[in-house]
């Protein structure tokens, strides 16, 4: 049995009338027609009385009517729940996050991620290597400057800049300025642009970040 069919047959039957349903269901009314007649014809059965003013049910039409009416709404009532539930996030998400990122910014991230979306488990990996998002089965994964993926989606969500810092006190002999360096090279040469140009101050390292 056509379900289509089946549906359109019910709206005619509901509204009384294939006019009548056309202008409530913004269906055109043709097509409620032939619908019903292809029906009929499925069934080899006369599911309408049609009049010259007015439509009614046949018995079998009013007895497929009753046993097909609540399956129908059923129908529509499941869908409508799976489509209410499709929309709330849930389940478990995993995520890979850099060490830093997370001491700082992720208790809070996820804090009022859970008040918002209370059916979804976070689970968060806190390392700074690279990490193999498909294999891994992460869901989610940040990274400071990754690599470029086209098998990917990424999105920058935080930018941020270097600084260059120091105590007023530092005198200005012209010689390797002491400095906090990343590697840990003997002596290293910071380049920086200014508003009065670019210039190069030479850093002897007092503290290394690998």
């Amino acid at each position: 049995m056509d379900l289509l069919a089946l549906t359109d047959f019910n709206l005619v039957a509901r509204h009384g009338g294939f006019g009548k349903a056309a202008r409530a269901t913004g269906r055109p009314k043709a097509t409620l027609s032939r619908r019903v007649g292809d029906l009929e014809s499925s069934l080899d059965l006369r599911l309408f009385e049609r009049g010259a003013r007015n439509l009614k049910l046949t018995e079998e039409g009013r007895a497929l009517f009753e046993r097909t009416g609540a399956l129908l709404a059923e129908l529509d009532e499941t869908a409508a729940a799976i489509a209410s539930g499709g929309q709330r996030p849930k389940g478990r998400l995993r995520i890979s996050a850099p060490l830093l990122f997370s001491q700082t910014a992720m208790g809070r991230i996820a804090a009022g991620f859970a008040l918002k979306f209370p059916e979804v488990r976070l689970e968060v990996t806190t390392e700074d290597r690279a990490v193999d998002m498909i294999e891994e089965g992460y869901d989610l994964v940040i990274r400071v400057n990754p690599d470029p993926d086209e098998s990917l989606v990424g999105r920058a969500f935080l930018r941020d800049r270097l600084v260059v810092v120091a105590s007023p006190d530092l005198p200005r002999t012209g010689g390797p300025a002491p400095g906090v360096a990343r590697g840990t090279g003997e002596r290293q040469i910071w380049h920086v642009k200014t508003e009065a140009g670019r210039s190069a101050i030479k850093i002897e390292p007092v503290l290394a970040l690998g």
